[in-house]
């Protein structure tokens, strides 16, 4: 074994506290913990308990989206809760960068610790960051499952399909995807305001369990004075800050100069580290990838896999599984156009990216305040396929698609194979006429219109409802 890798355990033992502090703590206030935490910790009490069943939670997200914070929680919240030197957190992209192996990692663990893992008889609890890292991640961690009753695996990933396609990871896991931040979660963070409960549930049921235009409107007057409440302790100049940089959690914390720096170092590293991963690429291919992403981020009007071909020098089968590649990375989320799949393949689809704040970035480099004016629509429009992404795409209870045609709808949410929404969406006020179009095109059980209205309408004729931008942000 080498000498290095027992060095690193015991560093990690010994230096974690104050580390992982840096990620959930300014100065003594520490960061509120998000949506799936309270979850993972009761899965970690029943272990903790005695209950055995329960024992690997794998936490997939986009780099950037608060992973290492959510360990570096936990790590505080059960330090003192188990045995010293029980509890580790490791941070794959650290050891690989070494030239050190997770497996390496913990069997230098258990010398550590003076016993193996399956013959323990205190529970361990492991912290693993960016697991995906070590390419034999899924069986070196199989293997311990299946042998270490005692022990209990937190590990994260910026691929949650390459995490989930493993048949014994999927077969053995409990998954809790970790998102970019709702604009909830965003005040929560950064100024430490909490949203009244139950307040998104009513207003999500009421835009999406409504059985007409007229319920929607009825049932979100009733919540109006709610929504006004919960908007009288926030400024609405936040809503700049969320749409440009604010839905990534580490962004909150960082000087204004060097957002968009960081911000670009990230997609580096997720071409040069988590790409690869996803798609045999050759160097000249991982070389265009920024360059697509700055023609996805600068196509307002739509994106052509054709014209960026031509662009690149890429040929088009290259360019589509580099995309395939860029969506199973969760780096954009691709909405196909709607119709029969002769349609989907016929017809170009829109790309819109996990967080908007990937798009500022590669837009930044044209003169920022331009164009995040020029922009705002678009980002909104990123937060909007998040939203969707997050609520139904993700966990199988719906789908996207968008009118392809001139003047057609943003979206086309379909729920359950149940219901057909039509929604468009934009950061100024708009008529119903887009809605309408593909209404007349498509059945829908109704429309949305998410504006910068300043209050609720209703078109009872056209079965279509107008919402604030104030509402769909509290969802």
């Amino acid at each position: 074994m080498k000498p290095e890798t027992i060095q690193y355990v015991n560093n990690q033992l010994i230096r974690a506290t104050d580390r992982l502090k840096h990620y959930t703590h300014v100065g003594n206030w520490a960061h509120p913990t998000r949506h799936g935490f309270i979850r993972i910790e009761k899965y970690i009490k029943i272990f903790l308990e005695g209950q055995r069943e329960s024992r690997w939670i794998i936490i997939p997200g986009l780099r950037g989206v608060g992973k290492t914070t959510f360990l570096a929680q936990l790590f505080l919240r059960f330090k003192a809760r188990v045995k010293k030197d029980h509890i580790l957190y490791v941070s794959v992209d650290d050891i690989v960068t070494a030239g050190i192996t997770l497996n390496e990692v913990l069997f230098a663990y258990e010398k550590v610790l003076g016993q193996t893992f399956e013959s323990l008889s205190e529970p361990v609890i492991l912290l693993i960051d960016e697991v995906q890292q070590d390419p034999k991640w899924a069986a070196v961690l199989k293997s311990m499952y299946d042998r270490a009753r005692n022990v209990f695996v937190v590990c994260t990933g910026s691929s949650a399909v390459q995490l989930q396609t493993n048949a014994d990871v999927a077969r053995r896991g409990i998954f809790e995807k970790l998102y970019p931040l709702s604009f909830g979660e965003y005040q929560m963070l950064k100024n430490n305001k909490f949203p009244q409960p139950a307040l998104k549930q009513g207003i999500k049921s009421a835009l999406y369990d409504s059985a007409t235009a007229q319920e929607v409107y009825t049932r979100l007057l009733l919540l109006e004075k709610s929504v006004n409440t919960q908007w009288s302790r926030f400024d609405p100049k936040d809503v700049n800050e969320f749409l440009s940089t604010g839905t990534l959690p580490f962004t909150l914390k960082a000087q204004d100069l060097t957002i968009y720096e960081r911000i670009g170092r990230l997609i580096d590293r997720m071409i040069t580290n988590d790409i690869p991963q996803l798609g045999k690429f050759d160097v000249q291919t991982l070389g265009v990838i920024k360059k697509l992403l700055f023609i996805m981020a600068d196509s307002n009007d739509g994106f052509s896999i054709n014209k960026a071909s031509i662009i690149l020098g890429v040929d088009r089968l290259t360019l589509t599984a580099v995309l395939d590649a860029l969506e199973k990375a969760e780096i954009v989320i691709r909405v196909a156009p709607h119709g029969s799949s002769v349609v989907a393949v016929r017809k170009p689809s829109k790309y819109l990216f996990m967080s908007p704040a990937i798009r500022m970035s590669l837009l930044s480099i044209t003169g920022l305040d331009e164009t995040f004016l020029n922009r705002r629509g678009k980002l909104l429009e990123d937060v909007a396929a998040l939203h969707f992404y997050r609520e139904f795409v993700a966990n199988g209870a719906g789908g996207i698609t968008f009118d392809s045609a001139l003047g057609g709808a943003d979206f086309i949410l379909q729920i359950a194979n149940k219901k057909q929404i039509a929604i468009e969406i934009g950061m100024g006020d708009k008529e119903f006429g887009q809605v309408k179009n593909t209404m007349d095109k498509v059945r829908c059980d109704y429309g949305l219109i998410i504006c910068a209205s300043d209050s609720v309408n209703l078109s009872e004729k056209d079965n279509i409802v107008k919402i604030p931008h104030k509402y769909f942000l509290l969802m």
